[in-house]
């Protein structure tokens, strides 16, 4: 089993917490605009930095590990919360069930049928099988220089197409974007020896800075916040800046300091934390700190005060998940949860 690196167990962990602050609905304008600068690249370049097809005797084996890997899972989850969602947060809705509706679901997941926010795993599974191809035959430099210029174009031609209003199958105009940044996780962590220089406690405010200023001027500029869901991208050249910046600075940032272990575990369950939290655990957790908001008007202030606590317990709440079904493999699909890291 390859060995887990602290540092990138760390990264992953802000990451999810950084969807669930994303997710919250308390979360003020220029805190999400943030958030969203670089948080679903961050994702993606993590998932490339452990991404390797070395360890594969060929596409099929490669196919199927990935299949039960991330598309199990995926159909699993969404019947979880779906059945939690239906007999226990809103049983009333239990006759009126489409099952035809649901299935579609399952079976397109685009955005007329996507059901909760687990788009990210299928545009991660079709990324990942793009990178397989590309690593497996764009060896030579002009091979690699056409796959980069072909990427870029393509990231245009899937705007054209969101906005054109054609729902693709699986969010595939996503995956030109998710694959770049899946791609600099891989060429990241190829020559991580020769960038470990840059990933210092003297880089990690220039990094900060450059990401903050030209992702809000990519906001001023463009009028709306950065969505890749939504194709909101913004002035392209100022995206990636912003997004490789940041991530640049939370990768020095968490190989700096000591490890923290609750980070560190946080990281190595996101794809559970990723199911339930915004489906299941912000709908009840919102709701009492709404409660509590609207009679301690006193204490939460502002919309950070009600967002820290709804991020607080809704960790709590993912966690509670996951150590109910710890030792299992329900809801979660093939690997048995606790046992299997991500």
């Amino acid at each position: 089993m390859q060995k887990r690196i602290g540092y990138i167990d760390m990264a992953k962990g802000l990451a999810i917490i950084l969807v669930i602050i994303g997710h919250i609905t308390f979360t003020p304008k220029t805190g999400r605009t943030i958030v969203y600068l670089f948080h679903i690249p961050l994702f993606f370049f993590l998932s490339g930095f452990t991404f390797s097809i070395d360890k594969y005797k060929n596409f099929r084996t490669f196919f199927w590990n990935k299949f039960k890997g991330i598309v199990v899972p995926f159909i699993l989850m969404n019947v979880f919360v779906f059945l939690v969602q239906l007999f226990i947060l809103y049983p009333d809705q239990v006759l009126s069930f489409n099952v035809i509706r649901f299935a579609k679901q399952l079976l397109f997941s685009d955005r007329l049928h996507i059901y909760f926010q687990l788009w990210f795993l299928n545009v991660l599974f079709l990324s990942e099988i793009v990178c397989y191809f590309i690593l497996k035959y764009a060896q030579e430099v002009k091979f690699q220089i056409a796959v980069a210029i072909s990427l870029i174009l393509l990231v245009f031609i899937g705007q054209k197409v969101y906005e054109a209003n054609w729902y693709l199958i699986w969010n595939w105009d996503l995956v030109p974007v998710s694959t770049i940044f899946i791609l600099l996780g891989v060429i990241t962590r190829k020559h991580l020896s020769l960038i470990e220089k840059y990933l210092t406690l003297k880089f990690l405010p220039i990094a900060s800075i450059i990401s903050i200023t030209i992702g809000l001027l990519n906001y001023r500029l463009s009028g709306y916040k950065v969505d890749l869901y939504y194709q909101q991208i913004g002035n392209h050249f100022l995206f990636y800046i912003a997004a490789i910046s940041a991530i640049w600075a939370t990768i020095t940032f968490f190989k700096v300091i000591p490890e923290v272990e609750w980070c560190k575990a946080i990281g190595r369950k996101t794809l559970i934390y990723y199911g339930v939290h915004s489906p299941i655990v912000l709908v009840l957790v919102e709701k009492l700190v709404g409660q509590l908001a609207s009679k301690y008007t006193g204490i939460f202030i502002n919309g950070y005060v009600s967002t820290a606590l709804t991020t607080l317990l809704a960790i709590i709440g993912c966690e509670i998940i996951v150590r109910i079904f710890r030792g299992t493999n329900f809801p979660f699909g093939i690997q048995v949860l606790g046992e299997k890291n991500e």
